[in-house]
């Protein structure tokens, strides 16, 4: 279906009382039970994209070990998909931390803040991840820096991925995580309605967020690759060549896929 403004207005609801429910569960479940602290995490994002009308496909397994997850970035859908498919703390730019309700589920999921353009702090930055990662919890970072349209995966920024270079990185592994957005109500997703999905460059959030609402149903591809530990590689640069090559080549076979299915489903229409 095309984008409907009455469907923004019967999601939007239902957002909003599902994530100050779940905001509420969570800050008592959290600061006074202190354990297990993704249950309602996990339940939270779940529901988001249920409520949105996202089905999430999920190829490969993600590691339970403590591990940095590394992944392509399109969205801020890419945080719902990932919150509900992936046990981690996230890493995102230190803007966030000034928007208004954003900021307050953003310190209720642990998320750690970073400002990539502050050289000077960027030690600081990975030993917050280093000490995440230390403590038990995984992390999932996004080290394009930057969302894309989705059709290409953008040069990796090294900085935080120096985590690897710790001492302890026997303990830790790496595991590259590919997302790409497949259908829209059940057709391969035609290039004019990538920017329903992708955000990017000066796109306005509140306007794209709610065209989003109006959309029918989505899907979505996960791809958990293979997990390698800290010690596997001999610098930064080298995990981020690994995680880079193998994304962007899980990436590139998810667009042949989607091309090809949309030539079959002409041809089947041709033949009626």
């Amino acid at each position: 279906m095309l984008y409907s403004p009455i469907l923004s207005c019967l999601r939007i609801l239902p957002f909003f009382i599902w994530t100050i429910l779940c905001a509420f569960f969570q800050s008592i479940y959290h600061f006074v039970l202190r354990k297990n602290f993704f249950l309602f995490y996990k339940i939270f994002f779940k529901g988001l994209v249920k409520i949105f009308g996202i089905k999430v496909n999920i190829k490969g397994r993600q590691s339970k070990k403590k591990v940095l997850f590394v992944s392509n970035h399109i969205s801020y859908l890419d945080i719902f998909v990932l919150g509900s498919s992936a046990d981690g703390l996230f890493v995102a730019k230190s803007e966030i931390d000034s928007w208004p309700f954003i900021n307050t589920m953003c310190a209720l999921g642990r998320t750690i803040f970073v400002n990539r353009n502050d050289i000077i702090k960027v030690k600081g930055q990975m030993n917050r991840i280093l000490s995440t990662l230390k403590s038990g919890y995984s992390v999932i970072l996004f080290p394009e820096g930057t969302s894309s349209d989705g059709s290409r995966v953008l040069p990796f920024k090294t900085s935080l991925l120096g985590v690897i270079e710790d001492k302890y990185r026997q303990e830790f592994h790496i595991q590259p995580v590919s997302i790409s957005y497949s259908k829209l109500d059940g057709i391969p997703l035609e290039t004019k309605f990538r920017p329903f999905f992708a955000w990017f460059g000066n796109m306005d959030l509140l306007s794209h967020a709610w065209k989003f609402l109006g959309l029918g149903f989505s899907e979505v591809n996960v791809n958990f690759h293979q997990p390698k530990k800290f010690s596997h590689f001999k610098d930064r640069k080298h995990a981020a060549k690994y995680c880079h090559e193998i994304i962007s080549s899980q990436i590139s076979k998810d667009f042949q896929n989607m091309e090809v299915e949309k030539k079959i489903r002409l041809y089947e229409f041709m033949l009626l």
